[in-house]
């Protein structure tokens, strides 16, 4: 009987430590997948951050400068229906100045950021922050499309003057109307990540 008990008392044993044992490793998984679940969400919340606050920068640069090329646009265009060209020529000092045609920069290194594998945000979420940094690289194509127009040489000829200035207006509208879509669409981005 004692051997029966002693038996009983150690498969006792085994199976309390056996449970304590699987207990203990379970705990020990549960707790490594709150710590990884906790980091991805702190690491998820400072991309949507980031890219909040990239966001709202670059729409200030683009509120600065879209007035300065709507106005640049009105003055092209009131010489070329008024017919200024023939007696100014093409000269983009007179619209462009010292200022030049935009000297800060558009940035998307949140967009790098959100790329990351540890954050975790749903495909819509993902599609419309991709979407907003490709329209982006829109804009940013219309100020390199004017700035190389204006290094071309064909900028340069006396002779082309009307259909240069004809060229710099189209591309100096085009440009005003991307900033004007680029800064609607910072809008509703950044009402879009305040949701989250």
């Amino acid at each position: 009987m004692k051997t029966n008990a002693s038996l009983r008392s150690r498969a006792a044993d085994h199976l309390v430590q056996a449970v304590l044992i699987f207990a203990s490793v379970f705990f020990a998984f549960w707790l490594n997948d709150y710590r990884q679940d906790l980091s991805e969400k702190r690491a998820t919340q400072a991309a949507i951050q980031a890219v909040a606050n990239e966001i709202k920068t670059n729409k200030a640069v683009l509120k600065r400068w879209a007035p300065y090329h709507k106005e640049m646009a009105n003055l092209i265009g009131k010489d070329l229906e008024e017919g200024n060209v023939a007696i100014i020529g093409f000269d983009p000092d007179l619209y462009i100045g010292e200022r030049g045609i935009f000297k800060e920069i558009l940035t998307y290194d949140s967009w790098d950021f959100i790329r990351q594998t540890n954050i975790r945000l749903d495909v819509d979420m993902r599609i419309a922050i991709n979407r907003i940094f490709r329209q982006q690289e829109i804009v940013e194509r219309a100020i390199q499309s004017a700035v190389e127009f204006l290094w071309s040489r064909e900028s340069l000829d006396p002779a082309l003057a009307e259909q240069n200035l004809t060229i710099f207006y189209a591309l100096v509208s085009d440009l005003y109307h991307q900033e004007q879509a680029m800064i609607y669409n910072y809008v509703k981005m950044l009402e879009l990540l305040e949701g989250q």
